[in-house]
């Protein structure tokens, strides 16, 4: 079996090297990366300009392109016939509507438009961004990469966005797989007017307001038994085809 792996937070992120070595147990694995970090992006793709196609190790490469980018790449130009496309992991959560603006997404997304089964797996932070022990999250990893390649009824162009709990201080034998749907709900913001003085080459006051507007991603509405509620209250939150 043979594995595309990509990601959005650049290809030396601690969660894609994770992902890396959790599949090399199971599959040949090849790797397309953005060369910088990529959030947020979503499906923008390069086309006005080359792109650098730079290989730092075996079956290892980066591009200077989006996440979209690394995938149509990775399937396009090394001559392989992957099996699965899989993209992370990310650092934070990609729930509910984060699904249309997330560059992670985005790579596992293009993946399907060439056919193939494609996974995004995402680590929800409740401490972003504090320092992380991604080692600890390995054998949750593990469990919901080894359920996902052994289920029944994946066919290709299939999509799945999987969003793993953080488990920081927790009993991780507890947390359970859970398929379910995308919460809708939209993000929360609050807005205020910021208000600055200025002053002209002729001494005439002005005033300048920009909109500031910011939200807590832990403070999110979760409509039960949806992917923000599953993965927030502890589980694996596994999304086929949103």
């Amino acid at each position: 079996m043979k594995i595309l792996v990509s990601n959005d937070d650049g290809w030396d992120a601690p969660g894609i090297n994770l992902l890396e070595s959790v599949l090399e147990e199971v599959a040949e694995v090849w790797t397309v990366a953005p060369q910088s970090p990529q959030s947020g992006i979503s499906h923008q793709m390069t086309f006005e300009r080359p792109m650098q196609l730079t290989q730092y190790a075996d079956r290892r490469y980066h591009l200077d392109g989006t996440p979209a980018d690394c995938a149509r790449v990775g399937l396009t130009q090394l001559g392989e016939d992957f099996d699965w496309v899989f993209s992370g992991v990310n650092n934070g959560g990609n729930l509910g509507v984060d699904f249309y603006i997330s560059g992670t997404v985005a790579a596992a997304r293009e993946a399907t438009f060439f056919g193939k089964k494609a996974v995004a797996i995402s680590q929800h932070r409740l401490n972003y961004p504090a320092d992380f022990d991604w080692d600890s999250v390995r054998p949750l990893l593990s469990r919901v990469v080894e359920d996902l390649l052994n289920r029944v009824g994946f066919i290709s162009g299939d999509l799945v966005n999987v969003n793993l709990p953080d488990c920081t201080d927790r009993d991780i034998q507890s947390v359970q797989i859970v398929d379910c749907d995308l919460d809708l709900s939209p993000l929360p913001y609050d807005y205020g007017l910021a208000a600055e003085k200025i002053i002209d080459k002729t001494g005439q006051f002005s005033e300048q307001r920009s909109l500031l507007y910011q939200g807590s991603y832990n403070d999110r509405h979760r409509v039960p038994d949806k992917d923000v509620a599953v993965c927030m209250g502890g589980d694996i939150s596994v999304v086929k085809n949103p």
